[in-house]
């Protein structure tokens, strides 16, 4: 049986299952150790560094190097209460010794968009804007946050899509996933098998994926819609100045999507009428 890496590395026990060595873990080793002894009094929180480096690993893939780091005692750590009972843990260099004041100051901008009002704000403004996006290029909708196509309802879990659009004769149906993190490899799984019954082409819009999933999703006659920098709520400038100052993550809140997001869509939707 082929090994599946897990979705989300928070709660993960190594020692719970075996798995072939990947080794690219080694060479995302190197690239962690270049990036903390590059500022050696600065402290990075474990999503953070796989967001940094997302371009060049998976996320599952840093946070293992990391792991593997802290076994060996090339870098250390420092666990700290979030909201409830979820924790965060920071790295840091060796000889970092004045980092407990950097997490009490990290943590409080971490806690400030990890609230779920926040979040599901968050998720709402990213489906405004992309539908808005889409609808101004001619899409027309046939529903949001719906299960429901051509005489077709989805039953088998309680999940709906974002909106189901159609131009061309050609309907998708959308999800917009506007986190740090990937889409859950489950969800992603029902999404599709979703589509599939409902007879649409599958339309994933998120902040970022493995290319993994992206080849799924073309493998299932969609399309991967990647646009990077994770979409605060309108008029909240100072929250996204904090973060980019405190922590270096992508984030903005724009008042609409930037143009040339939709046009890579929009040109691999043209050929797909062609």
């Amino acid at each position: 049986m082929e090994f599946e890496y897990p979705d989300d590395w928070s709660d993960f026990d190594e020692g719970d299952i075996e798995f072939p060595y990947d080794s690219s873990v080694d060479e995302a080793k190197k690239a962690i150790l270049i990036l903390i002894e590059a500022d050696k009094d600065n402290i990075y929180y474990i999503q953070q560094i796989e967001v940094f480096l997302e371009k060049a690993f998976f996320h599952w893939i840093t946070a293992r190097a990391i792991t593997e780091l802290l076994n060996e005692g090339s870098l250390r750590s420092e666990e700290v209460e979030l909201l409830g009972a979820t924790r965060v843990k920071f790295v840091f260099h060796k000889s970092n010794r004045f980092y407990k004041r950097q997490i009490n100051n990290k943590i409080e901008i971490i806690r400030s968009y990890s609230i779920p009002e926040f979040s599901m704000a968050c998720g709402r403004q990213a489906e405004i804007l992309f539908f808005n996006a889409l609808t101004n290029r001619g899409f027309f909708s046939h529903g949001q946050n719906t299960n429901v196509y051509n005489r077709k309802h989805w039953k088998k879990t309680d999940h709906n899509l974002d909106f189901i659009i159609e131009r061309d004769n050609i309907v998708y149906g959308a999800e917009i996933k506007n986190k740090l993190s990937y889409i859950g490899k489950d969800e992603l799984e029902i999404k599709l098998e979703m589509c599939e019954f409902l007879g649409v082409r599958p339309l994933f819009i998120m902040r970022a994926a493995p290319k993994t999933y992206n080849y799924t999703i073309i493998n299932n006659q969609g399309f991967a819609l990647i646009f990077e920098t994770q979409i605060y709520p309108f008029g909240q400038k100072e929250m996204v100045e904090r973060v980019k100052k405190g922590l270096s993550l992508p984030v903005d809140c724009p008042r609409a999507i930037p143009e040339g997001i939709i046009d890579r869509f929009e040109k691999w939707h043209n050929k797909q009428r062609a």
